[in-house]
């Protein structure tokens, strides 16, 4: 009978499962994860000041174009606090200028002619970054 018992064992502890994972498993996760990162991170970065810069330009071009709007037909709709990313003053022949948030802190500048038209955005940087 022992015998018999000692085969129930050893066929129980053949049966068992492992539950968890080696080190040696959790080590290459983790280096994969590093790997991972280190390659996604900068271009993360290089997305979001793309987007600060596609920002800060539609910016310049909306306050150009409302300011152009209250040249023509004389109203007052032009609220500087509401492009708080432009700097410059809504008058005939003077430039509106869009600086980005991003690390390089691009500016945009659309000039507006003598009978308000505004010129495309021009693309200039401040020299950050």
């Amino acid at each position: 009978m022992t015998n018999k018992k000692l085969q129930q064992a050893l066929t129980k502890s053949k049966k068992a499962v492992k539950n968890g994972f080696t080190l040696i498993e959790l080590m290459v996760v983790v280096a994969i994860v590093g790997v991972l990162s280190a390659v996604g991170l900068p271009q993360l970065l290089a997305a979001n000041d793309k987007a600060k810069d596609a920002a800060a330009e539609a910016e310049v071009v909306n306050a150009a174009k409302t300011c152009s709007i209250d040249i023509l037909t004389g109203a007052s709709g032009y609220v500087a606090e509401d492009f708080p990313l432009v700097t410059g003053s809504c008058a005939a022949s003077s430039d509106l200028v869009g600086t980005s948030t991003s690390s390089a802190g691009t500016t945009y500048t659309v000039s507006l002619d003598a009978a308000g038209i505004p010129s495309s955005p021009v693309e200039g940087s401040t020299g950050a970054g």
